[in-house]
């Protein structure tokens, strides 16, 4: 029967749950994010300061905005756990032109996806409360992808994305 957890299984996940490993692999990974949310918030204000284009500025403030609200939900999770908040510094990438910065930022958020989703089942095992934050912070970088997207096919002279430079290639 698909689904159904055995024995065996459900004495795993119960000893992982109550080991500080468990505790301790979900602290990590909220560090971590808490780190790239405010990196990616950092990026995208720095971003939107050198773009050309004004309605493009506000929606990367606007999504840079939302990272700032990621890292502080997260930042109250690692707390509620008992986890220490990271410091963080960061040196912005600088793109070429406001369609390189863009490919950049589409890059750093397809990332991000990817590395939440991959972590989602661990975490899911151990706490399934951080567990539904972190969805609901995927589904919020799917948007922003979805919107930087938007944004490089909107400036790009030539109209469309070459496939090796489209943040949502080879998905």
């Amino acid at each position: 029967m698909a689904g159904k957890i055995s024995k065996k299984s459900w004495g795993q996940l119960l000893q992982r749950l109550l080991t500080p490993n468990g505790r301790k692999e979900v602290l990590d990974l909220l560090c971590q994010e808490y780190v790239e949310e405010i990196r990616s918030s950092i990026q995208f204000r720095g971003d939107a300061e050198r773009i050309s284009y004004p309605q493009f500025r506000d929606k990367l403030l606007q999504i840079a905005g939302q990272e700032e609200k990621h890292a502080e939900w997260l930042k109250a999770r690692i707390i509620v756990l008992g986890g220490e908040v990271p410091r963080v510094s960061f040196t912005p990438q600088q793109g070429l032109n406001s369609w390189e910065r863009l490919r950049l930022d589409g890059v750093r958020e397809r990332r991000c996806i990817w590395d939440l989703e991959e972590q989602l089942l661990t975490v899911e095992q151990v706490d399934s409360e951080t567990a539904e934050l972190l969805r609901h912070i995927v589904e919020e970088e799917k948007k922003h992808r979805e919107e930087i997207v938007e944004m490089m096919m909107r400036s790009d002279p030539q109209g469309g994305l070459p496939i090796g430079l489209s943040p949502i290639a080879n998905e």
